[in-house]
Formats: structure tokens, C-alpha cells, sequence
């Protein structure tokens, strides 16, 4: 049980902080990009959510990002991502998010003794959604013209 919920706090947390991410990095002048983030951005409330619930069903109290996480986030985003970035610089920041949090989520998947099939599952989907992301802005990072 204790497993579980560690995994639920993690995948409740990074979807959290994936969202603050394409927030910051969300620009609707990049047509094509913004569709992508914003399909991410909405797997990963989905994601959050699913979490919080079953969080809430094992009485467990959620704890949302807190305000030290989320400045970390913005600062490394703000230092990362300067106007003078351009749509690949963005795209290869968020590819990195992704992978950072495939492979922590399968390490966990890996370490804990998980019990809940659906929290197994919750998992996988949160590693699918980022896959997807991952998938799409690396299709269209192939079609830019090189600088």
C-alpha cells in the first residue's frame, strides 16, 4: 500500500508539474505546437486527476506541487527558454522533460512493489500520453529546415 500510494504522490506530482512546463513553453503563434502542448497539457490533467482520485479513495491527503517546486520549474523554464528561442530549442526542452520522466516513472514501476493493477495502468497511460507527445514533435522537428 505504501508503494502505491509513493507511485500515485509521483505520477500526481509530475503531471502537475508537466502542465506548468507546456504552460510556459505554450505559444499560439506556433500553430502546430500549440495543438501538441495543449493535447499534452490536457493528458496530463487527466492524468493528475486520475491520481488525486485514487489518492482520495486511499484517504491519502494530496499535496499539490509546492510553491518551491513551482519556481524551480518556472526558473529552469525562464532560464532555458529566452525569447530569442526558437521552436526547435523548445520542442528539444520538452522532448527532455518527457524522456526525464518515461524513465523515472519506469524506475519506480521497477522499485516499488506495486499492488494495484489500476495504478500499474494509471502509469502506463502517463508513459504512453508522453510517448505520444514525444512522437509528434519529433515529426514535426523533422520537417523544419535546418539552421
Amino acid at each position: 500500500m505504501k508503494d502505491d500510494i509513493e507511485l500515485l504522490e509521483y505520477l500526481f506530482q509530475s503531471a502537475k508539474s508537466a502542465e506548468e512546463t507546456i504552460g510556459r513553453v505554450l505559444n499560439k503563434d506556433e500553430q502546430e505546437l500549440y495543438d501538441i502542448f495543449k493535447e499534452g497539457l490536457m493528458n496530463n490533467r487527466k492524468i493528475a486527476n486520475s491520481a488525486k482520485a485514487m489518492l482520495e479513495r486511499r484517504r491519502k491527503k494530496i499535496e499539490d506541487i509546492s510553491i518551491f517546486s513551482k519556481m524551480l520549474t518556472y526558473m529552469s523554464i525562464k532560464i532555458n527558454i529566452t525569447e530569442d528561442y526558437n521552436i526547435d530549442d523548445k520542442v528539444k526542452i520538452i522532448i527532455q522533460d518527457n524522456e526525464m520522466r518515461i524513465d523515472d516513472i519506469n524506475k519506480k514501476l521497477e522499485d516499488l512493489n506495486i499492488k494495484s493493477k489500476s495504478i500499474i495502468n494509471l502509469a502506463k497511460r502517463f508513459i504512453y500520453f508522453q510517448n505520444e507527445v514525444m512522437l509528434k514533435l519529433k515529426n514535426i522537428k523533422r520537417r523544419w529546415p535546418t539552421n
